[in-house]
């Protein structure tokens, strides 16, 4: 195959689109066809649908009672079946997209579901966890990191020659300073000197990691470390630290105003992190993968949060701040488990466990597919 790779965007949250990002940076540009979203590709009905979908998911994150309430209905949904409104969203699509011969990757559920018939479609399950709304039948190859995630669809009844095992899906820059990095943070974790956390939300900023997050950072800071929070700008987790701490005295603010942006500034600054502080979403890889021990923050919101957090538990590179009040001892969890030599622990046992090659692996396989 020689043609152009087209790829479609969800836009909403940070997870979904990542797992695209990363293919197309591993592709050569002559390889790249068109590169767009669901809202530049539709319009009225459909495109109002989409927006109370991006909508549905920032409110989930907002009070503890929406956060349940979108956990469930999350835990509900199977887009196999179908519906009047999935109709909706999808009819522009498919007239876009279903009869054009050229490869189409995708990386939501529902995309792979709204776009059943079209020819060379590739559905990117990036996630380590595939809970029941992940599971999508059809024509289409799933591509999936790791085997245990591969294991997980064909026990749901897709057919195991559809799927393609990637690796794990970790920034290609990250991967890059892997090695060097993970030598230099062993030092550092051996030693006596001040660590560096990096603290990261989710997309949605939900009020509750938020409020961990600040108090890790402040814990962590007051205990004589470093705290460097990548925020929003003008989002709730840099509103709630500009108004209590601001920079300074350990406390180092990243500001981004979206997602290209973080990911520069993440590159620029992953040589100095010795461990993260961050929901289990899509940065799980990152723990499994960097050697880089991860601190959870809860509640786990949405579905695949709770299963990556049994995953990272299960490969002992991680720990649970469960609340804001877990969050204030931060500084005396990370002295204690440096002391027993439990930290660097975490930090070897993520590390030579998978192939952390999965975006270039994949860029591989649609070229010679």
């Amino acid at each position: 195959m020689t043609g152009q790779i087209n790829f479609l965007y969800t836009d909403i949250g940070r997870g979904h689109p990542h797992y695209l990002d990363g293919i197309v940076e591993c592709l050569p540009p002559e390889r790249i066809g068109t590169v767009t979203d669901v809202f530049a590709e539709t319009a009225g009905l459909a495109r109002a649908a989409w927006s109370l979908a991006r909508s549905v998911y920032h409110a989930g994150g907002r009070k503890p009672a929406l956060s349940a309430l979108y956990n469930r209905l999350r835990a509900r949904v199977d887009y196999d079946r179908g519906g009047l409104l999935q109709g909706h969203m999808g009819r522009a699509l498919r007239r876009r997209y279903v009869d054009d011969p050229a490869t189409l990757v995708v990386a939501h559920p529902l995309l792979a579901a709204l776009l059943k018939g079209k020819r060379d479609l590739f559905y990117q399950h990036g996630e380590l966890a595939a809970p029941r709304e992940s599971w999508v039948k059809g024509r289409h190859r799933t591509i999936v990191p790791t085997a245990a995630t591969a294991d997980v669809f064909i026990a749901a009844g897709i057919a195991g020659e559809s799927l393609f095992v990637s690796g794990l899906c970790i920034e290609p820059a990250l991967v890059r300073q892997a090695e060097v990095a993970f030598n230099t943070r062993l030092d550092r974790l051996a030693g006596s000197g001040p660590l560096c956390g990096a603290f990261f939300s989710s997309g949605a900023e939900p009020r509750q990691h938020v409020e961990s997050l600040a108090a890790a950072a402040a814990s962590v800071v007051a205990g004589g470390g470093r705290a460097m929070v990548f925020a929003r700008r003008g989002g709730r987790l840099m509103t709630r630290l500009t108004r209590t701490r601001g920079e300074g005295s350990g406390l180092t603010l990243r500001l981004y105003d979206e997602r290209r942006e973080l990911n520069d500034l993440t590159r620029g600054s992953f040589a100095d992190f010795d461990y993260f502080v961050a929901p289990a979403h899509e940065r799980t890889h990152w723990a499994l993968g960097l050697g880089l021990p991860m601190f959870v923050v809860g509640p786990s919101i949405g579905s695949f949060a709770p299963l990556n957090r049994e995953l990272l538990l299960t490969y002992d590179v991680a720990r649970i701040i469960g609340d804001r009040r877990a969050a204030l001892g931060l500084a005396a969890m990370l002295e204690a488990s440096r002391r027993s030599g439990e930290l660097r622990a975490m930090a070897e046992a993520g590390w030579g466990r998978f192939d952390t090659r999965g975006f270039l692996n994949i860029a591989e396989m649609l070229q010679s597919s």
